[in-house]
């Protein structure tokens, strides 16, 4: 079972902008996880089935091989009753002697156990894997049913590598077979038999037989291996491409993918990129990624994202029109009525202009990207928006009777689940600067009611939503650990 730590660390770098080659998200495993995702592919129904069957032994002719002789080497050690030997196939006893035709035999692998998984990582190379099995065999002959029983180790070396599409794919380089005890009967158990040639033709069969369950579990491993290069919606407009930038790195301790982010809107047609191309989406220049802290021993994984991969997430929703909102008079009963008549209790020039009372509608907007810090322990975003102050005509005729400049800095609180970054956001301060005559310290109590009690549950409501998670190996990051860094780039090597 996989260990339940689970980290994701939030970063943000400081000076050397040439720190290491672009990359906007970190993702590490320990061999437990592999060693889960290897497990559960064997689990599955057809892994196994496939080494099941028979395996022609040869037809009585002579063999390069000598596995055409499994009888005659299993004759050749066995003694019989009355002073009986059966050499090479035939019966000698007193002074005469007759032989046994050759027969045709086949032998069937009827019973594979759930190998036991267990592997160590290479580093620079892959995995080395063990896979410890029984095997149940028997195969009809003139003697009998020859029943066979085999404990075996199945031992490969496993390289991971990229294909030409850019997935990282594990690779057999080579592969063997270690037999243990062998038990083999004849005559359903009357006659006991252990031979060393029997050990010999196995030795030289089972490799083909078993290290095929090795590719196919390894394939279905590669499977799930290709699913974190996936493209995933953001919202209803926006989409997140997640693609592997580079060969995964293999240290002693954990597998480390790199990956890249395209963060877009999802507009016109998807091309082929492989995963299909968005439209790019302006984001804040690059900060460069630095090295993730330490994975303790612990942890079955660790997730860095970096402040780029954030601010593009926001810059998303910003050009969506995700974070705008259009407040009017009784969408939210904690505020007062928005009227011309509540506003010019306020701003006497407002009643002057508008003695009998018109609705109002309340235009928030963020017109510019929002700007992402991540300091230690603290994630905070600088949001200009603009509030403007409609006046509804009849017909519906909107006049603008004033508009704001708001200045917000918003303490980020950051959550994952179902396997999705959640971010709440709280106040942290606000500043206003009128671009019209009208007094805006009459309007701050009411701007301040209105972005407490509406205007900060709607962004809390769409950046709620979440962001999903790149995925690999099903690891499922819901409450993890969420440590917020700030890391200096020289207290690393590059």
């Amino acid at each position: 079972t996989m260990p339940p730590a689970l980290g994701i660390a939030l970063l943000y770098a400081l000076l050397t902008p040439s720190l290491s080659e672009r990359k906007d998200a970190v993702l590490r495993l320990n061999k437990d996880v592999l060693s889960d995702a290897l497990t559960g592919s064997l689990r599955q129904g057809n892994t196994l089935q496939g080494a099941l069957g028979e395996v022609p032994l040869g037809s009585g002719r002579p063999s390069t091989d000598e596995s055409g002789d499994l009888l005659r080497g299993l004759g050749g050690g066995l003694l019989g009753g009355g002073g009986g030997l059966l050499v090479a196939g035939c019966w000698a006893q007193s002074h005469h002697s007759w032989c046994l035709p050759r027969c045709p035999c086949r032998l069937r692998i009827v019973e594979l156990t759930l190998p036991r998984v267990s592997l160590r990582l290479l580093p620079g190379i892959g995995v080395h894997l063990n896979l410890y099995t029984r095997v149940a065999l028997n195969a009809k002959s003139l003697l009998g049913l020859l029943d066979i029983a085999v404990e075996v180790n199945i031992t490969s070396r496993v390289r991971l590598t990229m294909d030409g599409t850019g997935y990282p794919k594990l690779v057999t380089e080579r592969c063997d077979t270690l037999l243990g005890g062998i038990k083999v009967r004849l005559l359903r158990g009357l006659l006991p038999v252990v031979d060393n040639l029997l050990a010999s033709v196995l030795n030289r069969l089972l490799p083909n037989l078993l290290c095929p369950v090795v590719d196919v579990a390894l394939g279905l491993v590669n499977d799930q291996l290709g699913l974190v290069n996936s493209l995933v919606p953001l919202g209803l407009l926006g989409s997140i491409q997640y693609t592997v930038s580079s060969l995964p790195l293999v240290t002693g301790q954990f597998l480390e993918v790199d990956l890249n982010t395209v963060v877009g809107q999802v507009a016109g047609g998807l091309v082929d990129y492989p995963l299909g191309k968005t439209e790019a989406v302006p984001t804040p220049p690059w900060v460069p990624m630095p090295p993730l802290p330490p994975m303790v021993d612990t942890s079955s994984s660790q997730l860095g994202l970096s402040v780029n991969f954030l601010s593009s997430v926001l810059s998303v929703l910003q050009k969506e029109g995700a974070l705008d909102l259009d407040i009017s008079t009784g969408m939210f009963p904690e505020l007062p009525p928005l009227t011309t008549s509540t506003l010019g209790a306020l701003v006497p020039a407002v009643f002057e202009a508008y003695p009998e009372s018109h609705e109002l509608l309340l235009k928030i907007a963020v017109p510019e990207a929002p700007v992402v810090t991540l300091k230690k322990n603290k994630g905070v975003i600088q949001l200009m928006a603009t509030a403007e102050v409609m006046v509804i005509h009849p017909d519906d005729v909107q006049r603008s009777l004033c508009l704001l400049n708001i200045n917000t800095s918003l303490l980020a609180q950051f959550s994952v689940e179902d396997n999705k970054l959640k971010i709440g956001v709280s106040l942290e301060n606000v500043t206003k600067r009128p671009l019209s005559l009208l007094q805006v310290s009459l309007l701050e109590m009411l701007v301040d009611q209105i972005f407490d009690v509406a205007f900060l549950p709607a962004m809390n409501s769409v950046l709620g939503v979440g962001v999903p998670l790149p995925r690999l190996l099903n690891i499922d990051f819901t409450s993890a650990d969420i440590d917020v860094m700030e890391v200096s780039a020289q207290a690393f090597p590059e």
